[in-house]
């Protein structure tokens, strides 16, 4: 397990409506109840329209690049455009992730993972090398406890694993194109190879690329290497990360190998003894003949839908599994993470605020207002996170109601001032006015 994964979550996992209604319930409101709950409602509105804002613009960098896409679009962009707008996407899409108080998994963590042995016992092989963009992020690790029959019982009876799973992953992927990734795959062969003449380097160049088209026959129809593709899980096991991926390819495992050797091979060696005997017996005999060949015949064919039947088994159960562990894919992936991050941002300043409000008698300094509310949090529901306190204290510095005073002391300004100042910002967001008529 990472570093990253090791330390507390930054995610608070309440809703922000139980949040304010709870802070709401606080016993030291006289008359200011009603106030703060308005307070909170003009802020969250005021972060909504900020949000919708960053969907549109996410929208706008995504759509050249949408798998999903049916809108018909007279815009020619050009290679400088496309670049740019995936350099803002990945930018954006990064931003948001954070918002919403994602973590990065490192290419070490993926790696890891993708070696590991799989809970659901597959064998899945993917190359990374494979895309040009891979962005991978999770929120929320936790351990969950299944039964399984394992051998050491004789699978006679199950026995309780401990699964370490992301709550939340979230991918971003974008192909090589397919002179890229032969490229990629020359170069690393004349790294290996710096002796080779230009015929020889030819023939690995045609065997490279008929190896790239290989790996990608089985990608859906209709898939390029011009799009991006936004994917989100749910409740996925640590060490099945490579099933999440479009250029996956099964293998049998080496004991699927072994069992299918042992049976299918000495299935086929009797089959074979039991021929040649029968083709001594008959073989005078055209129709006796032509019968033996056919069964052995029969018996290779045999063997051979066993390893495909296996390789199905595989397959089910990689489809069955995608299927619960999928959460939304592309633009509805956007719409998933910018209510969440909203959601986020929305939670750290409303409690930064209530409590530089509430005990304003007391001076608050950043670290001492950090640890005020993961005390809170834990005492009330039983979390334990790492607040984010350097976003709430940014969101209320940017909204213009916190004062910084000598010392890194923190203050807010009361309610009915804090509301004047929001409500005076939905004013500057649409300054339209009336032509006025001449006299």
């Amino acid at each position: 397990m990472s570093s990253t994964e090791e330390s507390r979550e930054r995610f608070i996992p309440i809703g922000r409506q139980e949040i304010v209604a709870d802070l709401l319930d606080a016993p030291h409101w006289s008359d200011e109840g009603q106030q703060f709950k308005e307070f909170c409602t003009i802020f969250g509105a005021l972060y909504h329209y900020k949000f919708h804002a960053h969907s549109e613009e996410l929208k706008r960098c995504y759509t050249p690049f949408n798998p999903d896409t049916d809108i018909v679009s007279q815009h020619d962009y050009s290679d400088e455009d496309k670049q740019n707008l995936r350099d803002t996407l990945d930018s954006e899409i990064r931003q948001l992730l954070n918002n919403a108080n994602y973590e990065e998994l490192t290419n070490e963590d993926i790696n890891r993972a993708i070696s590991a042995d799989s809970y659901y016992g597959l064998n899945v092989w993917v190359d990374l090398d494979d895309f040009e963009k891979l962005v991978v992020y999770f929120r929320g690790s936790a351990m969950r406890v299944d039964y399984k029959r394992t051998w050491q019982s004789l699978f006679f009876s199950k026995k309780a694993i401990e699964i370490p799973i992301y709550k939340r992953l979230f991918l971003l992927l974008k192909f090589k194109t397919e002179d890229q990734r032969v490229d990629d795959l020359l170069n690393k062969w004349e790294a290996d190879n710096p002796q080779s003449d230009l015929e020889s380097k030819n023939q690995f160049e045609k065997k490279a690329r008929k190896q790239v088209q290989k790996s990608r026959q089985n990608l859906p129809e209709g898939v390029s290497d011009e799009q991006v593709f936004l994917k989100l899980f749910k409740d996925l096991p640590r060490t099945d990360l490579e099933m999440l991926f479009p250029n996956q390819e099964v293998r049998l495992k080496l004991f699927d190998k072994i069992k299918l050797a042992i049976t299918g091979g000495g299935g086929t060696l009797f089959g074979i003894f039991t021929t040649i005997g029968k083709v001594v017996a008959a073989a005078a005999n055209l129709v006796l003949l032509i019968g033996a060949f056919v069964g052995l015949i029969a018996i290779i064919v045999r063997q051979i839908m066993n390893i495909f039947n296996q390789r199905t088994k595989y397959m089910m159960t990689l489809s069955r599994n995608l299927y619960f562990h999928n959460l939304d894919n592309n633009v509805g992936v956007m719409n998933y993470l910018i209510d969440l991050a909203e959601e986020e941002e929305g939670k750290e300043a409303i409690l930064a605020y209530f409590f530089l409000h509430a005990e304003s008698d007391k001076d608050y300094t950043k670290e001492a207002l950090d640890r005020k509310i993961e005390g809170y949090l834990k005492n009330k529901y039983g979390t334990e996170i790492d607040f984010e306190v350097d976003d709430g204290i940014r969101k209320l510095r940017e909204e213009g109601i916190l004062r910084e005073q000598e010392g890194g002391i923190l203050k807010v300004l009361n309610l009915q001032d804090a509301s004047a100042i929001l409500d005076k910002q939905w004013d500057n967001f649409f300054n339209f006015e009336a032509p006025t008529k001449p006299e």
